[in-house]
């Protein structure tokens, strides 16, 4: 089998015959660059095995995600949360995913990028599957996005004209996750200066189990590029001798700085190694950018419930740094401008009167951080 690029061949590997090759270790996802070893000894050839495994792995989403065993059922898929299971998973539905353009093809199957591309094909709509496990016994195409979509809340994909949206839920009495996760991305659009944010919006959405508040917000991967998490950049520079941080605020100063500042500003407790990352270009293999921020559905739900997470440990960078450690530590070197008017234009709007304690509390830190 071939590891694809869109249409370039970038990798060969054979599992039964434990056969691992590089085409074109340029355009390898970044988790194998400089990983796969030369097959001299059995301990080098198991070792590209498992790397190859623990990436096909990866991409499938996990039996702990909501309405992941609804989802598994659907596509007739043994609910084993094992590797192998996992690798099958993924060959079987030819590792396609919204978020790159990396895919798997047989030695001699004739089918190109074009075909299987879920960014720019049709989807098979199973939203309602994905947000409420409704009507778990159907049985459809297995190049779908559910499948190769991460993280642990509900969520689906939709098509709605030329583009993708994103929709997600939870599963608390009033939806406290995705009411956070929208008013999140108001109150960081009232700054400028910062890394690019991904807006949400909310909506009610009709499911097999009645109405449901949904977030949505806009695919941010175009065609052009792959995302990268941030923890497969971290081990490929970690291969090199370099370090993670020094890389990145000598390539986006500002931009990368704003990240943790941002994140304390609103108290999200979620931003692990695979909730940010970068853009890279898909002709050349070269990270480009940052990617936006995404992800807020855990941001301001200690304010929510009135309780302090300024010391919880950032996840970040994988290490015993705060929230608030790094907010403190990395605030130097962003330029950001804080458009007070605009946030308390926000936090006098009718939806937003019964937040008056959680605009307090941002506030407060705004402040604290010295940027008002």
């Amino acid at each position: 089998m071939y590891l694809m690029l869109k249409d370039t061949k970038v990798l060969y590997f054979d599992l039964e015959d434990f056969i691992v090759e590089t085409i074109r270790e340029d355009l390898l996802p970044f988790c194998l660059r400089l990983n796969i070893r030369k097959p001299l000894t059995n301990k080098d050839i198991l070792h590209n095995i498992q790397e190859v495994k623990s990436y096909l792995s990866s991409r499938v989403l996990s039996m702990s995600r909501d309405n992941a065993k609804w989802i598994y059922a659907a596509f007739q898929i043994p609910q084993i949360d094992s590797i192998d299971n996992r690798v099958n998973i993924c060959i079987n539905c030819k590792g396609v995913s919204i978020q790159d353009s990396y895919w798997i093809v047989d030695d001699d199957e004739e089918v190109s990028w074009s075909n299987i591309n879920i960014r720019q094909n049709k989807l098979r709509d199973i939203v309602d599957l994905s947000l409420s496990g409704f009507n778990p016994t159907i049985t459809t195409n297995n190049i779908c996005p559910e499948l190769t979509t991460k993280g642990l809340f509900r969520k689906g994909w939709i098509r709605l004209g030329e583009n993708l949206y994103l929709l997600k839920s939870d599963k608390t009495r009033d939806y406290v996750n995705t009411r956070m996760e929208v008013l999140a991305s108001d109150i960081l659009g009232c700054f400028k200066g910062r890394i690019g944010c991904v807006a949400y919006v909310s909506d009610i959405k009709n499911t097999g189990e009645g109405e449901a508040l949904v977030s949505i917000c806009r695919n941010f991967v175009e065609e052009k590029y792959s995302f990268v998490e941030a923890w497969e950049v971290m081990e490929y520079l970690k291969r090199q001798g370099i370090d993670f941080i020094t890389y990145c605020m000598e390539r986006w100063r500002q931009q990368f700085a704003s990240i943790p500042v941002l994140d304390y500003i609103v108290v999200n407790t979620d931003r692990h190694t695979q909730n940010y990352g970068f853009l890279m270009n898909n002709e050349t293999g070269e990270i480009e950018s940052l990617a936006p921020l995404f992800d807020f559905n855990c941001a301001l739900t200690a304010d929510y419930f009135m309780r302090d997470a300024s010391e919880t440990l950032s996840q970040m960078f994988n290490t015993a740094d705060t929230l608030k450690d790094l907010a403190h530590r990395f605030i130097k070197d962003t330029k950001m401008i804080f458009y007070e008017e605009k946030f308390m234009r926000l936090s006098k709007t009718e939806a937003n009167q019964k937040y008056k304690h959680i605009f307090e509390r941002v506030y407060g830190r705004i402040q604290e951080l010295g940027i008002v």
